[in-house]
């Protein structure tokens, strides 16, 4: 598991960032990045189906942060 996102990763992470929890129709529709990023618990989600919110965690900012590969 990477310790550092990828750019749609960041892109998503960046949409959360500062905001709490927010709509998953506010956010891009990606499920591969949403469900890698709560297996890697950078953003955590609330709700069910319709009202489903996400927010990103301690963690998410921390890899947010890490430095850019390269």
């Amino acid at each position: 598991m990477s310790l550092v996102p990828n750019h749609r990763e960041r892109q998503f992470m960046q949409r959360l960032r500062g905001r709490g929890w927010v709509k998953a129709i506010e956010l891009p529709e990606n499920p591969g990045t949403v469900q890698r990023l709560l297996q890697k618990r950078w953003i955590e989600s609330q709700g069910m189906e319709r009202d489903i919110v996400f927010r990103i965690t301690d963690e998410g900012m921390a890899a947010k942060k890490a430095p850019v590969r390269l």
